[in-house]
């Protein structure tokens, strides 16, 4: 692997020292559900470090991988709960996320002497996908018209809706791509660093904007 391209995969994720520090100074003037993604930043950092350090230990960190997949699935549909109530979706997010859990859990402990599996993180990815659009469909029959610019909650969505677009079709394919071309394999977990930085963006751009309603 080109140098330059494994320091990038490597340091990518200090990117996330914007969001984190712009959730640490918004935290106390966010509104509840803006909480939640303030948590789920510190917890996406967080686990980015850890991760780093088990690598540079030269250790395994898969056993992070359920772990991190649940809460941040957790987070994220509770999030939408509030905004998306009395929309199915939001009925079923308390049963949704245990069924979840137990689901990614079961899916790690059986296969995990195959490898790591894809298949709980691209469920996770059509879940989010469905009700990021679900917010978008709620959001547009609204009675006000809203400036949508400033809404907090679509810059939320509109990061999760393109990251996970393209994260579950990498995710789902990874194995395959991996025993296809090392080198190919390589440079679409740059193109995966790259949306992820993007989400990066998106996050900060919602901890930081006021939200506002307009007729």
């Amino acid at each position: 692997m080109d140098s330059l391209l494994q320091n990038f995969l490597i340091y990518s994720f200090l990117a996330g020292l914007v969001p984190f520090s712009a959730a640490i100074f918004r935290y106390k003037k966010l509104q509840q559900p803006l909480k939640y993604l303030a948590i789920l930043i510190f917890f996406d950092f967080g686990t980015e470090v850890i991760t780093h350090i088990y690598f540079f230990l030269k250790s395994s960190n898969q056993f992070l991988w359920p772990a991190f997949i649940v809460i941040e699935f957790s987070l994220i549909m509770w999030i939408y709960r509030q905004q998306l109530l009395p929309m199915l979706i939001a009925k079923i997010t308390p049963l949704l996320i245990p069924v979840f859990a137990i689901y990614t859990f079961t899916d790690w402990f059986y296969g995990k002497l195959a490898g790591l599996s894809a298949f709980p993180h691209f469920i996770e990815g059509v879940i989010i996908l469905y009700t990021v659009l679900c917010y978008y469909y709620k959001t547009l029959k609204a009675p006000l018209i809203i400036h949508l610019e400033r809404q907090p909650m679509f810059w939320l969505s509109t990061g999760l809706f393109i990251y996970f677009s393209v994260d579950s079709i990498i995710f789902i394919f990874s194995n395959y791509i991996q025993s296809f071309s090392l080198r190919f394999n390589s440079q679409i977990w740059f193109i995966h660093a790259i949306f992820n930085i993007v989400l990066y963006i998106f996050y900060t751009l919602a901890v930081c904007l006021n939200p506002k309603k307009q007729i």
